[in-house]
């Protein structure tokens, strides 16, 4: 008797430790929405494009790192860690299961159209370029050409068949080309969602089932990416952020802008880094990005609405997107590995600035140093990952469930590249006719056209001032 009373209460002891576990991760998670919610009001006067709306000169030198490292950067990179934890160790308990296949269910209708929802947006977004005219991807990167205009036509039309979705694709990656050759590839560096795209739209015809996972992917990394960068423009030019928290003072909450501007760039470095990481950590981090956007919308109207369009629609195929491979990290490791990549993207964003505008031998040193915060990085995933995942998506399934794959799995790249161009000549056919069409384009107008240096901050006229897309209350050049 005495033995079945002790295992009873050794039972009951485990019961107990795990009950007070569970009620501790809730409290954590209740603590952590609480703040999020908070964050995420506060980095409302920085969430819009900052170079859409007040004039900035990128070859600026920027503040140096030791600058940026204060004691208000440490407490709330501090918190962001602690909270990326506490989400991490979340979704590895019954919990977070749960909720993981409660988002699954409630996303499979927008999971399995998420192609249509990105070839409508894109097609939306890319209209609207061609008719306001004069610009090549966003409302600060100027351009009037006539075979631009043309490339931005056909983009919306090659959406239109699943033939020409290549087609599409090859536009949208020649209008950032064109960018990066006007405006400098340090500026495009704030935008390679706009190449994810073109590789997404230009796999589309695949019926390999690992090129389809890899899309998807690529795509949620260059988004990523494309807000992860931009977010250290919130520390090395704080300047630019300020006049639109003092023109909106009811988004700063009552805190000093240094405060707000310092929050906002490690909410915003933080929700892009949760893209990089766990499946139902980045599919939160996703719609918190996609209620950030929204929120900026509101207050900057629609320059900003149609800047961030494709942005956002991306972000909601992040969050329907469903992961099949194993958690393969600890917790412990999420707080570690985001506690080296922020200083490693500071590092390499000041020394890929200097490498461009100032000097080829000055940046060795933040370049060197990003570059070996980032190999800690690799190493540490590589040495703590519990084991090797599975395939993605062994079905051959990503964000689309509608393409039919008619290939075997085992079958190779080339093997099912021949199989599917042979049964389906004519649209080989079409989509080739129209790759064409945009190559003919491109060469035409780019053909004795000299590319412009941008205009400079001090010369440059306000993106409102010549803008259709024109937002009340927005601070315009004095």
């Amino acid at each position: 008797m005495s033995i079945d009373r002790a295992a009873s209460r050794n039972d009951f002891s485990t019961i107990s430790n795990a009950g007070r576990a569970r009620s501790r991760v809730t409290k954590g998670l209740i603590f952590s929405l609480c703040l999020v919610v908070n964050f995420i009001a506060m980095t409302g006067a920085a969430s819009a494009h900052v170079k859409w709306f007040v004039p900035c000169a990128v070859s600026d030198d920027p503040l140096p790192v030791q600058a940026v490292l204060t004691t208000t950067f440490f407490l709330f990179l501090a918190l962001f860690l602690a909270l990326f934890y506490l989400a991490c160790a979340a979704e590895q308990t019954r919990f977070g299961a749960m909720v993981s296949k409660f988002l699954d269910q409630l996303t499979e209708p927008l999971r399995r159209r998420a192609d249509d929802l990105l070839r409508a947006a894109a097609a939306v977004f890319f209209a609207l370029l061609w008719a306001h005219g004069g610009l090549i991807l966003t409302p600060e990167l100027e351009a009037n050409s006539f075979w631009l205009s043309a490339i931005q036509l056909l983009i919306p039309l090659f959406l239109g068949a699943r033939a020409t979705l290549p087609a599409a694709g090859a536009g949208i990656v020649l209008l950032y080309v064109y960018g990066a050759a006007s405006y400098g590839l340090f500026h495009m560096l704030d935008y390679p969602v706009f190449p994810g795209l073109g590789v997404w739209f230009a796999l589309s015809s695949s019926r390999n089932a690992k090129l389809l996972a890899f899309r998807s992917d690529f795509l949620r990394w260059t988004v990523a990416l494309s807000l992860l960068w931009p977010a250290m423009e919130k520390f090395v030019y704080p300047a630019w952020v300020a006049p639109i928290a003092i023109a909106h003072p009811e988004l700063t909450l009552g805190f000093d802008v240094p405060t707000v501007v310092t929050a906002a760039g490690i909410v915003e470095f933080g929700l892009a880094f949760a893209l990089f990481w766990t499946p139902l950590v980045r599919r939160f981090a996703a719609l918190a990005l996609v209620m950030v956007l929204t929120a900026a919308t509101l207050d900057f109207g629609k320059v900003d609405g149609i800047g961030h369009l494709m942005m956002i629609a991306i972000l909601f195929a992040v969050f329907a997107d469903r992961d099949d491979r194993p958690v393969r990290y600890r917790p412990a490791l999420a707080p570690l590995v985001g506690s080296m990549a922020l200083p490693a993207t500071l590092l390499l964003y000041t020394g890929a600035h200097t490498l461009s505008f100032t000097s080829l031998t000055t940046p060795i040193a933040p370049l060197a140093g990003g570059t070996a915060l980032l190999l800690l990085v690799f190493l540490c995933l590589r040495r703590f990952a519990e084991g090797p995942g599975n395939t993605r998506h062994e079905s051959g399934q990503d964000l689309v469930h509608q393409v039919p794959l008619e290939v075997p799995h085992q079958v190779s790249l080339r093997a099912s590249i021949l199989a599917a161009s042979s049964d389906a000549a004519p649209e080989v056919a079409v989509g080739g006719v129209a790759l064409t069409a945009v190559v003919l384009i491109a060469f035409m107008g780019l053909r004795g056209h000299e590319l412009q240096a941008p205009p400079s901050a001090a010369s440059a006229p306000f993106p409102q001032q010549h803008s259709g897309m024109s937002t009340p209350g927005v601070i315009r050049a004095t």
